[in-house]
């Protein structure tokens, strides 16, 4: 900024801006270099290093403007060198880190040191040759070239965000691209003004500039966060599409030969005769039952996480009638008495896919877990609907669960006991679905005594 003759007030408001731009630059080298530690990102440090490159050209720009605007010598020579070079890095580093994100490999140190020596010669040329020219020459080269090379920097950087295809185009990605050009075009306009003005131009405004400076490097600076946070959504949500699939078709996989090793463990139990055998077959049947219920549960949870959600109305008896048929054949079924008695309002609106892994989860545990050597096992289930909101109870008089493992019920894996036939996936699948249809569930229970499992549904 070549400012000339500036009255007290100006000076003040000049120390402001430039203060706030160097704390604003420092705040964005944290956060920059945080992001880039964190997520291992090489483009995210050298944008890091660009801003603070940017707050060294605040602070020593506003020594030059600010206290030695009036002096020549060595001191403002050093600090008119370090402004240009801090500058011109400022622009290389913001250009080097969208090589490097676009690439995805680091920028050759040959190069880069190569074209870090010509900026300092040139810095070093700029401010000494032509610091003892006139105030014109010296503000045309030294303040000149910084706006220039600036401009075009910066316009390149936001062209290449704006058009190359690897980025996401989202609403950060159209604003960094935005701000970029913005800055160029501010820069390449100041620099005009600026230049007609010492030519003898009448030109007002000016004192408005250090604000809209401030205000477009805020607005870059925070749209390059906006845009790396989106960007990385972009690339976690399609991982977990590709897990998805993974999961789902490597499990449809396994099942196959599963089905056929199950069809032979029957077949050996039918023809062999020693009753040793016909144990081991026993054995093999059992763990590979396991094996499919775990693969199932993986399949189920895959299904929960990548079905689009289609909300509609539902009959809760006809849900319930269709659950008590997909696990009627599992072990002690036959044994429990079922307790629902249908209402006439029944009817409540929710996802049927998500609804459908709920209901079979709770009732499938309800029978699992369940005690079939008392008078009167059962499992009792209630609907009800409390103003917009439906309830839905599943209650047992089952083994029921130790007031120290309620907590961790929900947790991915985890079982209560290390006899139980359970794969710790089913309670963790219930509340994932919940999640996606805004739900939630609690536990009432006591070991010995039986569950209390309880599903409110908002609005539904």
């Amino acid at each position: 900024m070549g400012i000339f003759n500036l009255p007290p007030e100006a000076t003040t408001r000049l120390f402001y801006v430039y203060l706030s731009e160097i704390t604003l630059g420092l705040i964005f080298v944290f956060i920059f270099r945080h992001f880039g530690a964190l997520y291992r990102r090489r483009f995210l440090i050298t944008w890091a290093l660009s801003w603070l490159a940017y707050a060294v050209y605040a602070l020593t720009s506003g020594v030059v403007q600010i206290f030695l605007i009036e002096q020549q010598g060595f001191l403002r020579d050093s600090f008119g060198i370090a402004a240009q070079v801090a500058c011109f890095l400022q622009i290389i580093m913001i250009l080097r880190g969208t090589y490097e994100l676009i690439y995805d490999k680091a920028f050759s140190r040959k190069k880069f040191r190569i074209i870090f020596t010509v900026t300092l010669l040139f810095a070093i040329l700029s401010v000494i040759v032509f610091g003892q020219a006139g105030p014109f020459s010296r503000y045309l080269v030294s303040f000149g070239s910084r706006a220039v090379i600036t401009g075009i920097g910066f316009l390149v950087a936001g062209m290449v965000v704006w058009t190359n295809k690897k980025f996401t185009k989202g609403f950060g990605q159209q604003l960094l691209s935005s701000s970029l050009i913005s800055f160029s075009i501010y820069q390449l306009y100041d620099f005009t003004l600026r230049l007609l003005k010492l030519l003898g131009t009448e030109v007002s405004g000016l004192e408005l500039f250090g604000s809209v400076d401030l205000l477009l490097v805020s607005l870059m600076g925070m749209s390059m966060v906006m845009w790396f946070l989106e960007d990385e959504r972009e690339n976690l949500n399609r991982e977990n599409k590709e897990l998805d699939s993974f999961l789902s078709s490597t499990s449809h996989d396994l099942r196959t030969p599963i089905a056929s090793i199950l069809g032979l463990t029957y077949l050996g139990k039918i023809e062999l005769q020693e009753e040793k055998a016909r144990s081991f077959m026993n054995m093999i049947e059992e763990r590979i039952r396991k094996l499919d219920l775990i693969i199932s549960d993986i399949l189920s949870l895959s299904r929960s996480k990548k079905v689009d959600l289609k909300f509609e109305q539902l009959d809760f008896s006809k849900l319930l009638d269709e659950t008590i048929a997909d696990i009627r054949f599992n072990k002690g079924v036959s044994a429990i008495q079922l307790d629902y008695q249908e209402g006439p309002s029944d009817k409540f609106k929710s996802d049927y896919n998500q609804i459908k892994i709920i209901l079979n989860n709770l009732m499938s545990n309800a029978v699992k877990y369940h005690n079939l050597n008392q008078p009167n096992p059962y499992i009792k289930v209630t609907f009800k609907r409390n103003r917009g909101d439906v309830e839905i109870a599943i209650e047992d008089n089952g083994q029921g669960i130790a007031k120290e493992n309620i907590p961790k019920i929900f947790d991915m894996f985890y079982r209560a006991s290390p006899t139980t036939d359970g794969t710790g996936l089913g309670l963790y699948i219930v509340e994932e679905a919940l999640t996606k249809i805004n739900g939630i569930i609690t536990v009432e229970s006591e070991l010995g005594k039986g569950s209390t499992f309880k599903v409110v549904l908002e609005n539904a």
